[in-house]
């Protein structure tokens, strides 16, 4: 059986990886090989594990698991930063506030519309970080 923190981590990178976007982004997962595309044009996903609460006196009760999950919206440098702040608002609007993600017995809950911040720029890219909030009961 998987635990709590595998499953919270099955089920918010099920439903990042169902995002369909135009044109397409691949996606660079967390600890996964990736060569950026040509295009430069990818979404980068992390996974920030925050602090367990225990919400309840029994030691088998319920601890509430909570955390963020980034997806970070890359483009090419001077591409202007329209198109790549308008695909971090279609990555916010695919994990919807109060939106419920299963896996296996748990579920995992979005807690409040993700943050989209301002742009990052590097040597080779424009970043913009979409932080989708959550937090889970088990």
């Amino acid at each position: 059986m998987p635990t709590v923190e595998s499953s919270i981590a099955t089920a918010l990178f099920t439903r990042a990886a169902s995002l369909v976007l135009s044109p397409v982004h691949p996606v660079a997962w967390p600890n996964v090989n990736f060569v950026p595309p040509t295009s430069k044009r990818y979404l980068r996903v992390t996974h920030f594990v925050n602090t367990t609460d225990r919400l309840y006196i029994g030691s088998d009760d319920p601890h509430q698991h909570q955390g963020i999950l980034q997806i970070m919206v890359c483009a090419p440098l001077n591409s202007g930063e329209a198109a790549a702040r308008e695909t971090a608002g279609l990555v916010a609007n695919h994990f919807a506030v109060d939106q419920r993600l299963i896996s296996g017995s748990v579920s995992v809950e979005i807690t409040k519309r993700p943050n989209i911040a301002s742009a990052l720029i590097t040597d080779t890219e424009i970043q913009i970080p979409v932080s989708i909030a959550y937090r889970c009961e088990a």
